[in-house]
């Protein structure tokens, strides 16, 4: 009997990936207790290339299917299908797992029924695994059902209605799923035992435009789902309320952190060397400007 699947979506992130893959290798549960379902969503890196190499590296069993690009809702609905695990384990394709993360999800589900375990998802800044973890403020989530390390039994996935797939871009496709398992009386436990390495590599001049487009597809995203369950829980969750959006707005007056930002980035540089810890941060607050305006922009229709 399978008593966990991990269910990974993967798209473009070939190297990432055979990482996280190889990660899973040592696990302190027997390798016939767990699987690994995999949906390629449309890669053209050579994805699929990497997995048949690799395959005969893993001692556990992979199931690799491949889709056409459909976002992470429908390509997490396709490894549904497939799973055959007693309860569903989610990490993404850039998150190490610790030896012990499969043990660890599996004592809270040995212990409680009807219940969403959340890991700990530990920042890291290379793709290796450390040899003990190291809190980070990023660390911190308040997050009933997040995807980067989480596990719920299959059958209250199936229960719950599976991940939306209206959701067509990036972002909240797992905290919607999540109102929905609450709804049918799931409870929230933590296991800080549970750790997935998250790798977050300082970001790049090359990254900058990817990463606003990710903000403003982030913000769509939540106006759908804002739209579908329009209570305080998601729009605080959102900042799809007056008071936030009156902050954002009153952070970027004269678009400051564009004019900022493009004064920080020197025109002759390397589009591939990292961003200053400064320029990072420059960054991040640029993206919050793009997501609150695009969110803004769709106000009048939530």
């Amino acid at each position: 009997m399978i008593d966990i699947t991990v269910g990974l979506c993967s798209r473009n992130r070939q190297a990432t990936l055979k990482t996280v893959l190889l990660s899973l290798c040592d696990q302190t549960i027997g390798h016939e207790r767990f699987e690994v379902v995999l949906v390629d969503d449309g890669s053209e890196d050579g994805t699929a290339d990497m997995v048949r190499e690799v395959r005969s590296e893993l001692p556990y069993p992979l199931t690799y299917l491949w889709q056409p690009h459909s976002a992470l809702a429908a390509a997490r609905n396709t490894g549904i299908r497939a799973a055959r695990g007693r309860v569903m384990l989610y990490i993404d394709d850039d998150v190490l797992a610790d030896p012990r993360l499969l043990e660890e999800h599996l004592v809270i589900h040995d212990q409680f029924d009807r219940c969403v375990c959340n890991g700990w998802v530990n920042h890291i800044s290379e793709p290796v695994r450390p040899v003990a973890p190291k809190f980070t403020a990023a660390d911190i989530s308040t997050s009933f059902f997040w995807t980067s390390n989480v596990s719920v039994k299959l059958q209250h996935l199936k229960e719950a209605g599976l991940f939306d797939e209206d959701f067509k871009e990036y972002g909240w496709e797992d905290q919607e799923l999540g109102l929905r398992l609450m709804a049918i009386g799931l409870k929230k436990h933590n296991n800080y035992k549970a750790i997935g390495f998250h790798i977050k590599r300082p970001p790049t001049r090359a990254n900058i435009t990817g990463a606003l487009a990710q903000a403003r597809a982030k913000a769509r995203s939540a106006r759908i789902y804002v739209e579908k369950h329009s209570r305080l829980r998601s729009r605080f969750s959102t900042g799809l309320h007056p008071p936030r959006l009156a902050v954002a707005r009153m952070c970027n007056l004269g678009g400051f952190w564009e004019r900022y930002l493009r004064s920080q980035l020197p025109a002759d540089a390397n589009p591939e060397v990292a961003l200053t810890s400064h320029q990072a941060y420059c960054l991040r607050e640029l993206a919050t400007v793009e997501y609150f305006r695009t969110l803004e922009s769709g106000l009048s229709h939530t």
